[in-house]
């Protein structure tokens, strides 16, 4: 009777780091997209776009930091 409980709980934060792992990853990959965007653009000689594409890396990475930094 008392395994169930604790089998639930393995589930639930497997689950969990799977999830933390999959947003970690695609924080990345939008961040890397958006400074690779930047780039193109800023070689363009786009510069508002490139400035956009700055913004969304900056949010991208910005969001990742306080989420592995928060205590």
């Amino acid at each position: 009777m008392t395994t169930i409980p604790t089998m639930q709980f393995d589930v639930q934060e497997r689950q969990s780091n799977w999830l933390i792992g999959v947003a970690t990853v695609g924080g990345i990959i939008t961040g890397l997209g958006g400074l690779f965007a930047a780039f193109v653009a800023f070689i363009s000689g786009q510069w508002q776009a490139a400035g956009v594409c700055l913004i969304a890396a900056a949010l991208a990475f910005g969001t990742l930091a306080n989420a592995a930094l928060r205590h």
